[in-house]
């Protein structure tokens, strides 16, 4: 049961006999799986309680680029003020490998997990041994004394709890300086075993990390290689970067390092070159050769899905880069050629990138995923204190202003920004383009707040107002309640207040009687204002923020195809029946081929005798079956006696197979309109 079979698999351009040149992935058993998966999702929601917010891997309701987008904007502004500093991404050998088991144990006892969930654990990794798999050898077993398991469930949350005493040790080390922004200390930064710190005395600092990594070294076993380690010097005299190079040996970097899939670099407006670019760019190179695969019409969609739209979207959360629809347009210029092969388009595009709940393909629209990926980071700006160190670092930016109420002031209500943080400048610059062009919002919004709003202004002053806000009162819609004006001393029951607050509470209370704003306050929420106020973890946000600026009104075209089956049919269908339609055909078939055929068949594909006449590609209109009845669209797949006779058939099979009597109708045999619509007789 706690045996691992491990096979190895040769790195690509390295030498075969060499032990080094092959990858072991390990293969345990399935029980054990089981169990650690249980185990897993017992200790899961506990870990943002266990583990500090600068570590992002592996726990719920952080993500990626928490630590990309912060470590961007802590590079601006190490820049921008210009402060000797140094950006070390540390690479730790073997990391997972090398967790002491005694010192793990001890870290869980510590973290105060229950002496019955450490048993558990502790027979996971009693006695366990592997053996590797060689083709024409016998395998040996052998045993294994450190390390988290390959393959286990649990391994990536106990290897996160094993490093955390470091992270801690490295934050809390008076010799070891970080950033220090707003009050706050921004040092380290962690995902897994990527660790990546931004240090402001270099030099010191970097004398006390080695000897914090070495007693370390010698309690957990992480061992920090560093030739490997990459440092990145930020207005540094080249004394002093003469002086790491020669003493630690770190690679050094003089304009970008990588870190977490992206590159990081000195200058902002490289980020857009360096990353953005370069990804295109391999895209576009991937789409050209795939381009003449023997891959279906649908086949080559599904590609874009699962493997293009993945690795842009990526780039989108990743870097808060500010891009416009002349940006992308080349990429998705690139994709459209792909989907067609280099042909002419056979449907309009809007249709294609048209979603399919609402009649169209659901090819990805690129600049829409964009702008849902910046909005996903305006949601986030609504975070709990805390929850995220990149919210907090701009907000200590934007002091006294805080992003999530500054976004819902009206523009002309707004004080000045305090910051040229690119980041909150982009964020910004998206949030009121999507609200004109997408109606995200209403022109006033009952989320405006009280403070820092020049149209209040005895609220430009926060520090008067704190009592008040601790009590719930911040925003234009917390004053009302059930349709009425909120009392002073129904506040009093939600937080202790003093007379002083009293006399705040009758200046807000003027201030929303005299502009009038009952009917701000009590319009009910958009879905977007809904995100961002929801609690907790938000599974499929970005699809969430997609869908709906899709469905925004005038974002796509008419449905032209369904006029022109109404009319052919002379039986108009009411939206419903329409999206019932739609869900159909997307379920028809697990068989890409038929779906295909389904698809074709809604959206009008087929070029018919009518159309080649007219386009002056043929001299007659009539239908090619010789049955002397004009070329239509619905002549040549429902009423032509050819045809009709194949309909009978299929009509006549089917009321067999489901043992009820079926209407032979059109809109259920060439549209999968659902059954259930027709009476049956």
């Amino acid at each position: 049961m706690l045996l691992a079979n491990i096979a190895l698999i040769p790195k690509e351009g390295k030498d075969p006999t060499a032990v080094e040149s092959y990858r072991p992935i390990s293969l345990i058993n399935y029980d054990v799986k089981v169990l650690a998966k249980v185990l897993a999702a017992r200790l899961s929601p506990l870990l943002q309680l266990l583990v500090h917010p600068d570590q992002v891997g592996f726990v719920p309701n952080r993500q990626l680029y928490d630590n990309t987008r912060r470590n961007v904007d802590l590079i601006w502004w190490l820049s921008s003020h210009e402060t000797p500093s140094l950006v070390l991404s540390l690479d730790a050998e073997k990391a997972f490998d090398r967790v002491e088991w005694p010192f793990l144990f001890s870290t869980m006892s510590c973290f105060g997990l229950p002496d019955n969930y450490l048993t558990l654990v502790r027979a996971l990794y009693s006695d366990m041994t592997a053996q590797v798999q060689i083709s024409g050898c016998y395998p040996t077993r052998f045993p294994i004394l450190n390390g988290t398991r390959q393959g286990c469930p649990l391994s990536p949350l106990l290897y996160l709890l094993s490093l955390e005493p470091l992270l801690t040790a490295i934050r809390l080390h008076p010799g070891i300086k970080g950033v220090s922004v707003g009050g706050e200390d921004f040092t380290v930064s962690a995902y897994a075993d990527d660790i990546l710190l931004t240090l402001t005395d270099p030099i010191p600092s970097l004398s006390h990390l080695r000897s914090l990594l070495r007693d370390f070294a010698s309690l957990a076993g992480l061992r920090i290689n560093y030739s490997k380690s990459c440092a990145m010097p930020l207005h540094m005299l080249s004394v002093d970067t003469t002086q790491i190079d020669s003493d630690y040996g770190f690679r050094l970097a003089t304009s970008e390092i990588p870190y977490l899939g992206i590159h990081l670099t000195t200058d902002h407006k490289a980020l857009y070159r360096r990353n953005f670019t370069t990804m295109v760019h391999r895209i576009k190179c991937d789409l050209e050769r795939w381009c003449d695969k023997p891959v279906s019409w649908m086949g080559r969609i599904h590609s874009v899905k699962m493997n293009v739209l993945p690795r842009i979207l990526f780039l989108f959360q990743t870097l808060p880069l500010l891009l416009t629809r002349r940006d992308l347009a080349g990429l998705q210029q690139a994709i459209d050629s792909f989907v067609w092969q280099n042909k002419r388009r056979r449907i309009a595009r809007h249709l294609l990138y048209r979603p399919k709940t609402r009649g169209g393909l659901g090819l990805p629209n690129l600049y829409v995923y964009y702008c849902a990926a910046q909005l996903a980071q305006v949601v986030a700006w609504h975070s709990s204190a805390a929850t995220r160190r990149w919210v907090t670092l701009e907000s200590a930016f934007m002091s006294p202003d805080r992003p999530d109420l500054y976004i819902w002031l009206p523009k002309v209500s707004r004080p000045i920004l305090r910051t040229m943080c690119p980041s909150v400048l982009t964020s910004l610059r998206i949030f009121e383009l999507v609200r004109t062009k997408f109606a995200l919002v209403g022109d006033s919004s009952p989320l405006t707040p009280f403070l820092r709003n020049r149209e209040f202004p005895p609220g430009l002053n926060i520090a008067d107002f704190r009592g008040l806000v601790g009590a719930g009162l911040l925003r234009y819609r917390d004053l009302y309640q059930r349709g009425r004006l909120i009392t002073f001393s129904e506040l009093q029951e939600q937080c202790h207040l003093t007379p002083f607050n009293f006399f705040r509470f009758l200046q807000i209370r003027h201030f929303a009687t005299t502009l009038r704003l009952e009917t701000v306050s009590t319009t009910p929420l958009t879905t977007f204002e809904r995100l961002c106020l929801a609690d907790g973890p938000q599974k499929g946000l970005i699809s969430q923020l997609y869908l709906l600026l899709s469905s925004s009104p005038g974002q796509w075209g008419p449905l032209t195809y369904c006029d022109k089956w109404e009319m052919d049919l002379c039986d108009p269908l009411p939206g419903d029946e329409w999206e019932e339609i739609w869900e159909q055909t997307a379920r028809s078939s697990i068989c890409v081929t038929h779906q295909e055929q389904s698809y074709k068949i809604l959206l009008r594909w087929y070029v018919t005798p009518v159309s080649l006449y007219r386009m002056g590609v043929t001299s007659s209109d009539f239908c090619w079956r010789d049955c002397g009845g004009k070329g239509t669209y619905i002549h040549m797949w429902w009423d032509c006696p050819v045809v009709q006779r194949f309909w009978s058939v299929i009509h006549i099979e089917f009321q067999k197979i489901f043992l009820r009597p079926l209407p032979l109708d059109p809109w259920a045999f060439l549209l999968s309109r659902p059954l259930s619509v027709f009476s049956s007789s």
